[in-house]
């Protein structure tokens, strides 16, 4: 008999990073969960929840249906622009298990449409500018 965790989801997750040449750490900027997670995930000691598994899914490029049956063959997308070239304050922040929610939030407002995270864009810029704006009525 075939051992059951020898092509688990985690060890697919894996597969697929590896063969990207990602580390833990891209997976986790380009999904929005935390680098101790994946790892967990990988190494097959927690199973995600629905929406970690497609979080993961989308960050991969890689239909749900490829993670979660190993009988299914699928060809990882070739995708550019490592988190590697971002500036070492964002690279820290992202690897800090605080940066959870802000991740998730930046990961949401990803998969809207067009008009509507453009519209977003353009309310969190107009709140950060007006929060630089000196308070004058205190």
């Amino acid at each position: 008999m075939e051992n059951e965790h020898e092509d688990s989801f985690g060890k697919r997750i894996r597969r697929l990073r590896v063969h990207l040449r990602w580390s833990q750490q891209e997976l986790s900027l380009r999904s929005g969960i935390s680098t101790p997670h994946i790892s967990s995930i990988e190494r097959g000691r927690r199973q995600p929840s629905l929406e970690y598994a497609l979080r993961l899914a989308n960050a991969l490029g890689a239909p749900i249906e490829a993670l979660v049956d190993g009988s299914v063959n699928f060809t990882p997308p070739k995708m550019k622009s490592s988190p590697d070239e971002l500036p070492m304050y964002l690279q820290n922040f992202i690897l800090n298990e605080a940066s959870a929610p802000y991740l998730q939030a930046a990961h949401q407002m990803s998969t809207l449409p067009k008009e509507d995270r453009e519209f977003l864009t353009r309310m969190i810029h107009l709140i950060a500018e007006q929060r630089k704006m000196p308070n004058f009525t205190r």
